[in-house]
Formats: structure tokens, sequence, C-alpha cells
């Protein structure tokens, strides 16, 4: 809390001014990292994020390998997909602080190819889960923005939520 108020004090812009310029950025980022860690399912998710008028909204996860395959055979697979939404709160003219809310869904199991429909997209092959984390999610992402151009920013993001820990860069223009 000491270390806001600092920021606070510090910034060359007011409160106001900072929130202001901050409605009027768009912003995209990647993000690399984990779900399921600490409820001993861990498995590697990419995410997705966009934040426009300080709204931020991600989506993210990791496929099956062999949803598709056209092989009869078990596979041991695992997936996972998320989404979350929060607003950003501009603290200073280059950190910003989002709390998030969403859905996180992590599961083990195998894919069956012997158990398969088709669609007019292809073959869809059946996933059993064995062992799954999933259910509301919640926690906040800390961004760093760094200036890169007159109306341009390169976005440091790191996020924690009960199921999820991801790590991310993106890009901010201005409007």
């Amino acid at each position: 809390m000491l270390c806001v108020m600092a920021c606070l004090v510090c910034s060359a812009q007011s409160y106001k001014e900072v929130f202001a310029e901050g409605r009027k950025t768009l912003s995209f980022g990647l993000h690399f990292g984990a779900i399921g860690q600490a409820q001993d399912l861990g498995l590697q998710i990419i995410v997705g994020s966009v934040t426009f008028y300080n709204v931020y909204v991600d989506f993210g996860g990791w496929p099956q390998a062999h949803g598709s395959d056209v092989r009869i055979d078990k596979w041991d697979e695992d997936r996972a997909y998320l989404f979350h939404f929060g607003y950003q709160v501009p603290v200073t003219r280059w950190l910003k602080v989002t709390p998030m809310i969403g859905y996180a869904c992590d599961e083990t199991g195998y894919t069956d190819g012997s158990d398969w429909r088709v669609t007019d997209s292809g073959i869809h092959n059946k996933f059993h889960a064995d062992k799954e984390v999933k259910g509301f999610d919640y926690g906040g992402q800390v961004t760093f923005a760094i200036p890169v151009g007159k109306r341009t920013d390169l976005h440091l993001m790191g996020t924690y939520t009960k199921y999820c820990w991801y790590g991310g860069i993106g890009l901010g223009v201005k409007m």
C-alpha cells in the first residue's frame, strides 16, 4: 500500500489524467504460463489478451493432440482452457493493476480413438477425464508500460489467479 501511495505522489501526471489516458489505449498481449499447478495437475497454457477502454479480456488454453486423429487407439492426454475479464486500474502512467474473474478448466485423461463422431469439420474423438480441476477463477494482473514511441507502449504483464499463473508481453497503442 505504501508503494502504491509513493507511486501516486511521484507521478508527473495527475491521477485523473492517467485514468483518462488509459481509457484511450488499445492493447494486445500474448502470455505463457501454467494452469493447475497448486492442484497437482500442472499443464502449460498459451493465453491471448485484449484491453480496450480499461476493460480486460483474456482467453487461452492447451488443446488435445489427438482430438481429430483418424487412428483407432487410446492416448494419454491433457487439455485446458480459461477465460477472464476485469477492469484495468492505472496506478501511474507506467503501472496498471487489473483485478479479474473468470473460469478455468484443467483436465488429464485419455482420448479414445474408437469412440468418435463425424461432423462437417472432421472427426472428433471423445476425451475421457480421469482427473480435473475446474471452476470459478479469480485473481489479478500487474502491467508495466514501457514507452517505445509517441503513441505506443511495450507492456510486461504478470498474472496470478486461483488456478493459473502466466506472464506475457503486449503492445499498447493510444487512440
